[in-house]
């Protein structure tokens, strides 16, 4: 499974369920904000002989986490066999299942440096002469380095040794006190766009009658899995053929960190809220494209929560 722009409320999803998920949403948003200057002041604090130790912690730690989709296909092949069947493991399966989906990741540290590097960066690699590879200068892939060094460091967290978490992020923290402060908004979004504006405002003022307000009605309120689904689509869709791959999956990781500033946790992703707010998101990003079915869809438990 690969991490990409055009798919960012998924990896929205495993941000918000990892300790340290908004971190890394933060370095993905200055990756996302990153032009010429940028790369120049990132590429200055590259350290490719101190990063190497750094990453055989990394893949150590890449292999102990759980991959979502390989735990769920060994809960199908135990309930297709009814090892779950009495009410004790049937319990027990239902709760290691919220763990799971609390821990795991849908993809891993390698798909994140991926997305750095080819999607994130796509603007800085040439394109390719009669077959021949696509290029770029060594001072931008030097830039996707500490950018995708600090996202994996927040990303793996405390599976990393202290030591190499440091040693990756550093680059970058130096840098970030050269560069501008990331903006709290999405830029270029027009006047029918402004409701993600307000969305990212309401998420990070959440108080606790909030919360259990929106938990109650995501609970209570929550569209079926295949209307979801379908509704998201059309969004995703509208998104792409619109050419706002870039502003969506800039509002998404603001989303995450707007979704733990309100005092969301990882519990609150696995049980469904994420999907809430990543709908609502993607919904106001194509307000003026999306069909008023699909809309209808995405926007009724976060309305039921605080009002159209």
């Amino acid at each position: 499974m690969h991490y990409s722009l055009v798919s960012s409320p998924v990896l929205g999803f495993d941000l918000v369920r990892l300790p340290a998920g908004d971190s890394a949403a933060e370095v993905l948003l200055r990756a996302l904000d990153s032009g010429p200057r940028e790369i120049e002041v990132l590429a200055e604090r590259h350290d490719p002989a101190t990063r190497a130790s750094a990453w055989d912690a990394v893949r150590t730690a890449t292999d102990a986490v759980p991959q979502l989709g390989d735990v769920l296909h060994q809960v199908a092949n135990g309930l297709a066999h009814e090892d779950f069947a009495d009410e004790v493991s049937g319990a027990r399966v239902e709760a290691g299942i919220v763990r799971v989906l609390q821990t795991s990741t849908i993809a891993d540290a390698d798909a994140l440096v991926r997305l750095v590097h080819h999607d994130v960066f796509d603007w800085t690699w040439s394109a390719p002469l009669e077959g021949g590879p696509r290029l770029r200068t060594e001072d931008a892939g030097r830039a996707a380095d500490v950018l995708a060094d600090a996202a994996v460091s927040a990303y793996l967290g405390d599976r990393l040794p202290d030591h190499a978490r440091r040693v990756l992020a550093h680059p970058y923290l130096q840098a970030a006190r050269d560069l501008a402060p990331l903006p709290e908004h999405p830029t270029g979004l027009g006047e029918a766009q402004a409701g993600v504006t307000r969305v990212l405002d309401t998420l990070r003022r959440l108080d606790g009658t909030d919360r259990a307000c929106l938990r109650a009605v995501g609970e209570t309120s929550r569209p079926s899995a295949g209307e979801w689904a379908g509704a998201v689509h059309d969004a995703s869709w509208a998104v792409h053929l619109s050419d706002r791959v870039r502003t969506a999956a800039v509002s998404q990781l603001l989303a995450v960190r707007a979704f733990r500033a309100g005092g969301l946790d990882a519990a609150d992703g696995a049980n469904g809220l994420w999907n809430v707010v990543s709908g609502v998101v993607h919904a106001e990003v194509v307000a003026d494209l999306l069909s008023s079915d699909a809309r209808a869809v995405l926007m009724r438990p976060w309305e039921a929560a605080f009002g159209a």
